[in-house]
């Protein structure tokens, strides 16, 4: 194959440009990084997790703790009811994030399936409940979460917005 000097010249203005588009890339997620895992420590304080720190999330998924001045762990680490605080921070500092960087590409459906089975305290329930209606409101998100708690659900959330079985009967 022979590459004559238009090509060669083109080929080297590509490889330079490709290099310059890496670095704005770079830049530009590390900021989209440091912003989420400020928002998802934040959230995670919120939402009741004692003596969180920090978090780093990296790009494929695996997320690190930082609690009360000891060293950092993985998120499998923690336990299920702060697992359960920071999923749910995750999606939400994503959506925020997302929306602030304009890059949000959630498809606007969120299933969270008895919040309170996994040790979440009242007060930290309705903060999060709170949190989840302001996102859903904000950013044309629907939000489904199944719950047993009625009183939690009527004490938090509008009446329209509430589907519930009556009188112990079947919700469908």
């Amino acid at each position: 194959m022979v590459i004559d000097a238009d090509e060669s010249k083109a080929l080297k203005i590509f490889k330079a440009a490709a290099k310059v588009l890496e670095k704005d890339h770079e830049a530009a997620a590390q900021t989209l990084f440091d912003d989420l895992n400020r928002e998802i420590a934040h959230l995670g304080r919120q939402f009741g997790i004692d003596g969180l720190e920090s978090v780093k999330i990296n790009r494929a998924a695996h997320l690190d703790v930082t609690k009360g001045g000891g060293r950092t762990k993985p998120f499998g680490s923690q336990s299920p009811g702060e697992r359960l605080r920071l999923r749910i921070a995750v999606v939400i500092a994503l959506l925020r994030v997302g929306a602030q960087h304009a890059v949000s590409t959630h498809p606007g459906l969120l299933l969270i399936d008895s919040p309170k089975a996994e040790e979440v305290q009242d007060l930290d329930i309705r903060r999060l409940l709170r949190e989840l209606a302001e996102l859903a409101s904000k950013n044309h998100l629907q939000v489904l979460i199944t719950t047993r708690d009625f009183d939690l659900v009527h004490d938090v959330l509008p009446d329209e917005n509430i589907i519930e079985a009556r009188d112990g009967k079947p919700l469908w």
